[in-house]
């Protein structure tokens, strides 16, 4: 790898989960601390277990927020802590962090502290206001194409940058069996895993008719849903009411989540969420999809035989081909191997932290 001069680079990110945009922190995080460089992050929320898992691989983590939900108040902490660390450069990670960071720097110009200003954004649905604070950054970072045509739409192609995502397979491993009396799971069935936040522009609530509808044929599955939400409630009612609730393990977050990747048999998505919610995960440890076709979770699968792209409608379509792959053996060790490939050509770790060392040292 080539060696970087040491530089002080600070994140300012939400308090995610151990996949999807946590597990993009957590290796980007831990290739600039291995190339030499300090790095520090600032959390603007917390409960998703991020904060342990950086500091695990060298990073200083302050978090300014006890809550779950993001507030607009932290930016004078925010200030504060870049004015303390002096950073030369400040990354938002997702465009949520875009009006604090935006206000962050307009307050360290009044002071006479200057740092340059790097936005990260994951997901394509930008609206008009959020673009605007994204265009506030001396530099923009995509990872999905998806994301980098909808800001060719917006115009936000001045300092654009292309840096793929990296799908890395996890070091944990819990046996089948205890972890399934961690968290109760029957160990004798097929269990699949959905990784969303349960907001309503995620659409997940088309999950519960797939898992009646997968019902029908199948009485051996378990399904685990990660993600919270105001969505919640509304969905555990329907499942109640489908009669499927019992065959459901709802965690609003999951400390031990990195191990089930060995042992889930398939992921399911059935809405728009950044990286598939889980889908960059899944490919490096081989384990097939049945996702809806959206632009973020074509960005991850393509037209690979990695996993099955299903259309919105019919709505019975996403349960048909889930099992299928449950019930083809052969069809999804095809998909399994494919998943492996696309991770390593598609989303290599090596290729994504040169691309993105690039970028900030530019």
């Amino acid at each position: 790898m080539v060696n970087h001069s040491k530089k002080t680079y600070m994140l300012v990110a939400c308090d995610y989960g151990p996949v999807g945009n946590g597990r993009q922190i957590e290796l980007a995080v831990a290739g600039m601390v291995a190339a030499g460089h300090r790095v520090c992050v600032v959390l603007l929320s917390s409960c998703g277990g991020l904060a342990t898992r950086l500091q695990a691989v060298g990073a200083t983590v302050c978090v300014v927020n006890e809550r779950s939900a993001v507030r607009v108040l932290v930016t004078f902490h925010v200030a504060k802590i870049i004015r303390n660390e002096q950073p030369q450069v400040v990354i938002g990670w997702g465009v949520e962090t875009a009006i604090i960071v935006g206000s962050a720097r307009f307050l360290a110009r009044l002071s006479g502290h200057s740092w340059r200003y790097i936005q990260l954004v994951s997901q394509p649905s930008l609206t008009v206001v959020e673009a605007a604070m994204v265009a506030r950054a001396d530099q923009i970072i995509v990872m999905g194409e998806s994301v980098l045509h909808a800001c060719e739409r917006m115009e936000l192609l001045q300092s654009i940058h292309f840096v793929p995502p990296a799908a890395v397979a996890f070091d944990e491993m819990i046996d089948r069996e205890l972890l399934a009396s961690q968290i109760g799971l029957d160990p004798g069935k097929k269990w699949t895993l959905c990784v969303a936040p349960l907001i309503a522009q995620s659409r997940i609530d088309r999950l519960i008719w797939g898992f009646d509808q997968m019902a029908v044929a199948r009485d051996d599955v378990e399904h685990i849903v990660v993600g919270s939400g105001q969505l919640l409630r509304r969905l555990q009612r329907r499942a109640w009411i489908e009669e499927v609730d019992d065959s459901i393990h709802w965690f609003d977050h999951l400390p031990i989540l990195p191990s089930l990747f060995r042992h889930v048999q398939l992921i399911l998505q059935s809405g728009t969420v950044a990286y598939g919610g889980c889908l960059l995960e899944g490919l490096s440890h081989g384990i097939p999809a049945v996702v809806i076709d959206t632009p973020t979770s074509r960005d991850v699968l393509g037209d690979s035989n990695a996993g099955i792209l299903v259309p919105t409608d019919p709505g019975s379509e996403f349960a048909r081909r889930a099992t299928e792959l449950l019930e083809n053996e052969k069809l999804r060790t095809r998909c399994a191997s494919a998943a492996q490939r696309r991770a390593e050509e598609m989303f290599n770790k090596e290729t994504s932290l040169g691309k993105l060392l690039a970028v900030l040292d530019s």
